[in-house]
């Protein structure tokens, strides 16, 4: 694994853009393609929120540099090749004849305005910057040359830079959210071409015939917002749509059982977590169990963290309530990957302990707290954050639930208004830096770090870990450092991971769909079956 790791530093050095043009593939066939997606994607601004269901939609429209295949191993995008020229500039030759859904040519310039205008966008409940804190100067060569130099060495830059999706100067230098919104700005140079987005239904398609890659089957794809898990399945039984994304994991069984369907699966790189506030005051939703205030925010006291996490049994949570299509963990990788660390085990449940870790940190008698989950955003997510409640109050914790459309939960999460709330992070760069540096370091937006840090945990000695890691090009050192980051993390718990999940699609028979471990519903993982 770890070789397939160091591999993808250089996996544009040896691909061409020859197997992957146009001509070379099938021609496209007339055929329509439905796709229900479960989360709730909220514009069409590719820079505008870092979140699955929005990556999905706005991987139709736009490209990015560099390209993420299923398996999140990297290969050309708008970039046929990469290089450093030294340990602190990248070069990438950007591919011939790309042209903008207006026709336009695509250019080197189009990356260097896209890398200026994503870290920026306003009002963005959790924009792009973390994943251009490296990008310190852009340099166009020529039209298709593009230098880019990070002051210090910066190993992962292809891996983040595959999340950026590329916008045009010429539409975007004027262009706001609402613009891209309307249609107006949603040019790129992407497999689809936009025709229309109707807020909380649905976006539909139109296939661009002069798109760089291969051909694609459908002439138009809809994608439709179905955020009950309840209704997505009954709509691919009915034939309303062609494709489901994270079906229910109860239903599993199911539908692999159903002549009518096809199921298609493969283990995911997202953790479901929780994120506790950690700064004064304390929040409102944390009180005494008379209700009245508290001196002082108990969240802040490692003893109550970990309390609250050993009073979780998270192999009950994994086994029922998502019906093992979950594993506990106690980090955020799946075992085998690059630096995930074996000396990290899952923590034992123990309510015992927990109501004496309580008691050590003052709370003989407990507390009451609120936890705030989404109930339409992943797998099970109320149902989970339901079971914690009852585990966290027999420790002594009373705990209540509060519910939110993902649509409201970003916003008011964003802000900081949670004292305990329920997020999902993916790690689709493969490696344990993601998450250290966009969650668990210190809120930097300057720098580009803790930019989804939403219980703002600050810890000097983790920031140190990870800078370090994320700057040392030797994957063997840099690996260490990062078990290091992660030992540290699990004393001090920035964050209380509960478990990883599985990805699953359903398909009507008669299309297949490639299964992504990053969790995108993309039309051009989709064909006709043979």
């Amino acid at each position: 694994m770890k070789q397939a790791f160091k591999s993808l530093l250089v996996a544009g050095l040896v691909l061409t853009g020859a197997s992957l043009t146009a001509a070379s593939l099938t021609s496209a066939r007339a055929e329509p393609l439905r796709i229900g997606i479960g989360g709730a994607f909220t514009s069409i601004d590719p820079h505008f929120y870092n979140a699955t269901p929005n990556h999905s939609v706005s991987m139709h429209i736009f490209d990015r540099l560099v390209d993420r295949a299923p398996d999140v191993s990297l290969k050309p995008g708008l970039a046929l090749s990469w290089k450093t020229l030294s340990d602190t500039v990248w070069e990438f030759k950007l591919r011939p004849g790309v042209t903008w859904h207006d026709g336009k040519p695509f250019t080197a310039d189009d990356v260097a305005f896209t890398y200026e205008r994503a870290r920026n966008v306003p009002n963005s409940p959790g924009g792009f910057g973390g994943f251009l804190r490296a990008v310190k100067k852009v340099e166009v060569v020529d039209p298709l040359t593009l230098r880019i130099d990070t002051g210090v060495p910066a190993p992962n830059l292809p891996r983040e830079l595959a999340f950026v999706p590329i916008i045009s100067r010429h539409v975007g230098e004027t262009a706001a959210t609402e613009d891209y919104n309307s249609g107006k700005a949603a040019i790129g140079t992407g497999p689809y071409k936009f025709v229309s987005y109707t807020p909380g239904d649905r976006v539909e398609l139109t296939r661009n015939d002069a798109w760089w890659g291969a051909k694609q089957p459908w002439d138009k794809v809809t994608l439709r917002m179905i955020t009950n898990p309840g209704a997505r399945v009954a709509s691919i039984l009915a034939g309303d749509v062609d494709v489901i994304d994270t079906p229910p994991a109860g239903d599993l069984a199911k539908l692999r059982a159903d002549d009518r369907v096809r199921v298609a699966s493969t283990e995911g790189l997202r953790v479901i977590y929780l994120a506790l506030h950690s700064q004064e005051p304390v929040p409102a939703t944390i009180t005494a169990n008379d209700g009245k205030p508290l001196a002082k925010n108990p969240l802040l006291d490692v003893k109550v963290r970990q309390a609250l996490s050993i009073a979780i049994n998270r192999e009950g949570l994994a086994d029922r309530i998502m019906h093992k299509t979950a594993r506990a963990t106690g980090q955020w990788l799946p075992p085998g990957t690059y630096s995930y660390a074996t000396s990290v085990a899952v923590p034992a449940f123990d309510t015992n302990k927990a109501k004496a870790l309580l008691a050590e940190a003052g709370f003989p008698d407990g507390f009451k707290v609120t936890l705030f989950s989404p109930s339409d955003r992943y797998p099970n997510d109320a149902a989970t954050a339901q079971a914690i409640a009852q585990m966290w109050t027999r420790a002594g914790v009373k705990t209540a639930v509060e519910t939110l459309p993902w649509s409201a939960y970003t916003g008011r999460g964003g802000k900081q208004e949670f004292g305990i709330g329920l997020w999902g992070w993916g790690s689709p760069t493969g490696e344990a830096g993601y998450l250290l540096s966009n969650v668990a370091a210190t809120n930097d937006a300057a720098r580009g770090l803790g930019v989804f840090n939403y219980g703002r945990y600050s810890n000097p000695e983790l920031d140190k870990q990870i800078v370090e890691a994320l700057a040392t090009i030797d994957d063997d050192k840099r690996e260490k450092l990062f078990v290091s980051a992660i030992e540290i993390f699990a004393k001090t718990l920035p964050i209380i991971p509960l478990y990883t999940l599985d990805n699953a699609w359903v398909t009507r028979k008669g299309i297949t769909i490639e299964p992504r471990r990053d969790e995108r519903t993309l039309a051009v993982d989709a064909r006709p079956a043979k």
